[in-house]
């Protein structure tokens, strides 16, 4: 994806968070914001080392991750992002969210999160939410 794509991407999947959240559907929210700072720190990584899009060919196929911690390190912001609120609020995620019972997501579990995407989107991407 180029960071075009994966700009819209994020918009797109943050406005759905938006309107689960909206309608009580608070986990699946969570996950939807998960995958929105998967993709920042995706364009983060595009946009540090000038590619043109996000790549996971090749020896690029170790980056086809959901690791937000691995992910983070390649951005060349691991110290600064780390330092943040919104941080620690996020980095509890994992793709393993989705096979958790929906239950358990509370209501302010998912405007936490909501909150803390949207931050660290901001911060990482330069792109407002």
């Amino acid at each position: 994806m180029s960071p075009q794509e994966i700009e819209e991407n994020i918009k797109q999947k943050y406005l759905d968070a938006t309107l689960l959240y909206e309608n009580g559907r608070y986990a699946n929210s969570i996950y939807l914001c998960g995958y929105c700072v998967e993709l920042a720190l995706k364009y983060a990584i595009t946009k540090k080392l000038n590619w043109i899009q996000f790549r996971t060919d090749n020896k690029f196929k170790f980056l086809k991750v959901h690791d937000l911690d691995l992910l983070l390190a390649f951005t060349g912001e691991e110290l600064r992002i780390k330092k943040l609120a919104h941080w620690s609020v996020v980095q509890a995620w994992s793709e393993n969210k989705r096979y958790e019972n929906p239950s358990y997501a509370k209501q302010n579990d998912s405007e936490a999160m909501l909150e803390a995407t949207k931050k660290l989107v901001e911060e990482l991407c330069i792109i407002l939410l």
